[in-house]
């Protein structure tokens, strides 16, 4: 099984994933807010583990240039009440440093160099 990922131009160790999905690190970051936010939707990194946890990356409101990304740690499926959530705005230091911050959180997840 594959353990190294690079999201956002950032390698990641990560163990006991089972499915990655990534349209964020896809994104032209150099292009404005206006250019890209037709890719811009709720669905753009989703890391599912085997212990019923999901981090999860989208832009709300999808598809409108005053959004943000919003970055959630999902535990049992309980959307309602995710137990972490941070936003994050379209300058691409700021969401690789809240994603960072929120994978921190995980024991598994190494931040290669």
């Amino acid at each position: 099984m594959k353990n190294d990922y690079n999201i956002l131009g950032k390698n990641y160790h990560i163990e006991k994933v089972n499915n990655i999905y990534d349209e964020l690190s896809g994104l032209d970051f150099t292009k404005k807010v206006s250019d890209e936010v037709t890719r811009l939707d709720e669905d753009l990194l989703q890391l599912v583990f085997n212990d019923k946890l999901i981090i999860d990356v989208g832009w709300y409101p999808p598809f409108d240039e005053n959004g943000e990304f919003i970055i959630q740690m999902i535990l049992n499926s309980d959307w309602e009440n995710p137990s972490v959530t941070i936003s994050s705005g379209w300058d691409k230091n700021e969401p690789i440093e809240k994603l960072n911050k929120v994978l921190g959180q995980l024991p598994f997840i190494l931040k290669a160099e």
